[in-house]
């Protein structure tokens, strides 16, 4: 027979599995630092584009800013016919205006001048600005009169996308080892442009080449990194104070959860504990109930012949001396068993009421001491007992002797009229607890009953016949379940019953 483990027994957090952190808030936490983390990254790649897009377009105005300050210089020489300066080592006559009567001119006093056209000017000028700032120009066209102005494979592209309408061109490049933002517009030909470039077939009005600006993006690139990197360690200041509020917020979380969980298991232990006492007092209820049954029964027929005798002794005369004694004998084995009933109902009532004084308890010693006992009540009986050697478990001595005591002596009491009787005392394996078992060859009963066989004063009909109370089981089971165990039977009539039980 296999005694399952009472799941009520069991702790609520081993039963339920209860988790002071759910895994899915596990999950929602890390995955909520996981978001954080790519926000943070996405963030610092969008500043590093703003930056990036910042110092292209810083050194783009800047680029249109030099292009327009050219152009108005090249509008004003062009608007006042060029402009002449003294001859120098740097600025020598323009071969390229042999031709004009008035390229060169000496003043009154000696001094030789040149005339500087609008070309020529802007060149001196970019010259001057490549050297202070670093800013590279170029005067290009497609077909120049000037080999210096062919333009490089950059500004002939830009070039021909003027050709298809377009104002502007610029782009980042590298060039002569470093980084610049190449910035080129066209040219438009203008009235005065046609003294030099007329017999290139050049009309008012139509693009005759470009001018390009190179800003360099060295500075611009370093003050991108620098608020970069400023922006980059705020970021990650930031993403650090998330990533601690995340974990705090967690923590906070999973402390109100398991205080939320430990409430719950108070209350399942509360409401656990209230069913158990209102269960203990259904069972004390209809132990009173059984209790007044007995006393109003078992008692009051004692107590009636106590009477009555005590009437016929009374009347009976001082001769009749034999008649007095078989009275008084009655009288005294009355009293003698309310005596017997009222000691086994206080020992059934404190069975419960004593602490337990647990230590090793060898159940094999104590069935042979009760075996014996047995047979010298009896010697003719032909009995046959059978006790396992070594079974030693942890409890209360004396509580465990009054669960063999009982048990065996029930055995011993059912089996008075086998010719042959046999009680056997052992052990089986039964999962995680070993089950004890005392078992008998007597009258049995009917199994459909096995449930009731632990209630108060309730005896089987086919008991009737053997003396008892109806406490005994019921005692065993108090016992049993004081132990932290189980206790269960089995049987059929006719043919004996056995008794299994657990300790813990």
């Amino acid at each position: 027979m296999e005694i399952r483990k009472d799941e009520g027994n069991r702790p609520f957090a081993e039963r339920s599995g209860a988790l002071t952190q759910p895994r899915s808030l596990t999950y929602y936490k890390w995955g909520l630092a996981a978001g954080w983390t790519v926000v943070i990254v996405v963030l610092l790649a969008i500043n590093l584009t703003q930056e990036r897009s910042q110092a292209i377009e810083t050194a783009r105005t800047q680029a249109r800013s030099n292009y327009e300050r050219d152009v108005v210089y090249r509008h004003w020489n062009a608007m006042y016919g060029a402009v002449y300066v003294p001859v120098s080592e740097k600025i020598q006559p323009n071969p390229y205006l042999a031709d004009h009567p008035e390229r060169d001119v000496t003043t009154d006093r000696g001094v030789k001048l040149t005339l500087i056209n609008p070309s020529y000017m802007s060149r001196l000028v970019l010259d001057m600005v490549s050297q202070s700032c670093g800013v590279k120009g170029h005067i290009t066209s497609l077909l120049p009169l000037r080999p210096q102005n062919l333009p490089d494979k950059w500004e002939t592209s830009a070039l021909r996308t003027f050709s298809g309408g377009a104002k502007e061109v610029s782009s980042v490049e590298e060039m002569e080892g470093g980084s610049y933002l190449r910035l080129m517009k066209p040219l438009m030909t203008e009235r005065e442009c046609l003294a030099c470039h007329g017999k290139q077939g050049y009309r008012v009005g139509e693009i005759r080449g470009g001018l390009s600006v190179a800003v360099p993006m060295a500075p611009l690139w370093g003050i991108a990194i620098r608020n970069y990197v400023l922006n980059g360690v705020s970021f990650i200041i930031l993403w650090g104070l998330g990533l601690v509020g995340i974990f705090t917020g967690a923590r906070s979380l999973t402390r109100t959860i398991r205080e939320r969980d430990e409430a719950e298991r108070g209350m399942v232990a509360l409401n656990r504990d209230l069913l158990s006492r209102t269960v203990e007092l259904e069972s004390a209820n209809r132990e009173l109930d059984s209790f007044c049954s007995t006393v109003s029964h078992d008692l009051r027929s004692p107590l009636t012949a106590i009477n009555g005798f005590c009437h016929l002794l009374r009347e009976t005369s001082a001769d009749n001396r034999a008649d007095a004694d078989l009275y008084t004998g009655i009288i005294l084995n009355s009293t003698k068993k309310m005596g017997n009933i009222i000691t086994t109902l206080l020992s059934f009532s404190r069975v419960t009421q004593d602490e337990l004084a647990c230590s090793t308890v060898d159940l094999s010693l104590i069935a042979g001491e009760i075996s014996a006992e047995l047979r010298m009540q009896d010697l003719k009986r032909n009995a046959v007992f059978t006790i396992a050697e070594g079974m030693t478990v942890k409890g209360d001595d004396g509580l465990l002797r009054v669960v063999m005591q009982n048990l065996i002596g029930n055995a011993w009491k059912y089996t008075g009229r086998c010719l042959k009787a046999r009680i056997e005392v052992g052990v089986v394996a039964g999962g995680d607890r070993a089950v004890y078992f005392v078992r008998d060859n007597g009258i049995g009963f009917d199994n459909s009953q096995s449930d009731r066989m632990f209630e108060a004063f309730r005896r089987l009909p086919n008991a009737s016949e053997f003396d008892g109370t109806g406490i005994g089981l019921a005692t065993v089971k108090r016992i049993i379940n004081r132990h932290g165990g189980q206790i269960s039977c089995e049987g059929e009539p006719g043919k004996g019953a056995t008794f299994y039980f657990t300790l813990c």
